[in-house]
């Protein structure tokens, strides 16, 4: 507000609770004098003013606080001095929890004759506990030969104001800071703002859509009807709602939530502009669909393994997979040969997901077709290896340990294709023969990939396990790797249960481990048990 620079008469102002400064009689006689109806009148008139007055002399003594001033400044006295100004009164920098500088206050400026407009201070007192903005505007007290005699100011408060301002500052940064984007329109559908988000996510720059409708954003997927429900629901006062397909800058297509809300004007209450929040769901949905193709592919790969255990007199054979996700690339098998033995084949292609589950499918078909036609564990692996080779990229690979079982002698022949060890465990439960790797994983390069392994034999009572590397790798909260030990130890503790007991207690283990962490890999576990007796 503009403050005029008054002339007061050479004695104190109006209203003092101090010693006025001393001036010739004849002087204060000239302006006031003895008109004391006058004098209480102004005062009156000052005590009444919305607006807070404070009146200060030269040496910075108050003597003058009306009663809007005092609801903010509480009891004033005029002996306290101008540097406690800020402490005595709770005068602060807005923004901040420092005192206000008592030299810089706008009536210690305008005590030295400055003019001061519009000055905010931040009040916090016992008056006001929860604060209060003022702004507030002083000017110097002069006689009229020019000589100042103190100052005065006016302030008003302004926390409405500023808490206003606050909040707009807030929703404003709020919109700009928000993911989805939003966009602001006239009646007419004419954009006037879009926020940081829009141009993310559309690729349009903002200062490019200024003036424009968003039909720039129209793919051609809403047909006449959705625009004529549209356009209909938003004049008529009512928010709009509807997934959408939209186009990008680029060309790309995307969907998105969208929610369209009129704004009224506040005098008028008529339809002024619209507010559009838009919310990019093209990877949400893709993500959905990709969860929908891991369930289907992972129902039809649970049909490619066992349906139930081979019976083998004289033998108890169980195998599972636990996939990390619904597919996964592990695989494990059971197929009966022409000269009577039984081969136990376990797999794992890189990674998890859709995939591995397809190279695991072919793994599989190539696997049942080279076994039908009595070729040798080596030239199946070898087989299998230039068949992996020509379809597989470069960072797709499979490992994979076959081990046929002869019924009769329990001749254990077998063949691993950097397959982790199979282990055959003896009737104490201590691993008598450990089936290593002999060769390469499948699907990195040509020629021999392996051999054969050296013939062992699963005695009575005896437990050859086969597992994949997601046990090894189980992880726990604080990253230590589970390894085959602990599995070992609890097939070894309940050889004498059940093979798919065994299976599921071995499970067990992995998860116990992991401790409620998601699991990072698949799970694959096949174990074959001799009877004691033959």
């Amino acid at each position: 507000m503009n403050v005029h620079r008054p002339h007061l008469p050479p004695s104190g102002p109006l209203g003092s609770t101090s010693e006025p400064v001393e001036e010739p009689v004849a002087d204060r006689r000239s302006v006031v004098g003895d008109h004391h109806p006058t004098r209480e009148l102004l005062i009156s008139a000052l005590h009444s003013l919305v607006d807070g007055v404070v009146v200060a002399d030269r040496g910075g003594s108050i003597v003058m606080v009306n009663q809007a001033a005092r609801r903010f400044l509480g009891n004033t006295s005029a002996n306290v001095p101008l540097d406690r100004w800020p402490a005595e009164y709770g005068l602060y920098v807005p923004d901040s929890q420092a005192p206000f500088p008592a030299d810089d206050l706008p009536l210690a400026r305008a005590i030295r004759g400055e003019v001061v407009t519009d000055v905010e201070v931040y009040v916090r007192n016992l008056a006001v506990p929860s604060g209060a903005w003022v702004s507030v505007s002083g000017v110097p007290l002069e006689n009229r030969d020019g000589r100042v005699l103190g100052g005065v100011v006016v302030f008003k408060d302004v926390s409405a104001r500023r808490r206003a301002d606050e909040l707009s500052r807030r929703l404003s940064s709020a919109v700009e800071q928000t993911a989805d984007a939003v966009v602001i329109t006239n009646r007419a559908g004419v954009i006037e703002y879009v926020n940081p988000a829009f141009e993310r996510i559309t690729g349009h720059p903002r200062d490019e859509v200024m003036g424009q409708t968003p039909r720039l954003l129209k793919s051609g997927h809403q047909g006449l009807d959705y625009y004529t429900e549209l356009w209909a629901t938003i004049l008529a006062g009512s928010p709009f709602s509807a997934t959408v397909v939209n186009r990008r800058k680029n060309g790309e297509l995307f969907h998105a939530e969208q929610t369209i809300t009129p704004m009224r004007d506040d005098s008028s209450g008529r339809i002024s502009h619209f507010v559009s929040v838009m919310r990019d769901i093209t990877d949400r949905l893709r993500q959905r669909e990709q969860q929908a193709e891991m369930q289907v592919a992972g129902r039809i790969q649970q049909r490619l393994f066992p349906r139930s255990p081979p019976q083998l007199e004289g033998y108890d054979i169980a195998g599972t997979v636990a996939p990390a996700l619904d597919a996964g690339g592990d695989y494990f098998d059971f197929i009966p040969l022409p000269n009577g033995s039984l081969m136990l084949a376990v797999a794992d292609a890189c990674g998890h997901g859709v995939g591995p589950a397809l190279i695991m499918a072919q793994t599989r078909s190539h696997l049942r077709s080279l076994a039908r036609a009595r070729r040798n564990l080596k030239t199946i692996v070898e087989e299998i290896n230039t068949s992996l080779l020509a379809d597989l990229a470069e960072e797709h690979f499979v490992t994979m340990l076959l081990a046929s079982i002869d019924p009769r002698t329990g001749v254990v022949q077998w063949a691993s294709a950097g397959h982790p060890s199979g282990f055959i465990l003896d009737r104490s439960g201590g691993v008598k023969t450990a089936l290593a790797s002999t060769g390469i994983p499948l699907g990195l390069f040509p020629g021999p990939v392996g051999r054969a392994g050296p013939r062992a034999i699963l005695g009575p009572g005896e437990v050859l396990v086969i597992p994949t590397d997601g046990f090894a790798e189980t992880t726990s909260p604080g990253g230590a790797e589970l390894g085959f030990g602990p599995v070992l130890e609890v097939v070894a503790a309940h050889r004498e249960r059940p093979a798919a007991e065994i299976l599921d207690r071995a499970l067990e283990v992995a998860r116990s481990f992991r401790a409620g962490l998601p699991q990072g890999d698949d799970l694959t576990l096949v174990v074959c048990k001799r009877d004691a007796v033959p």
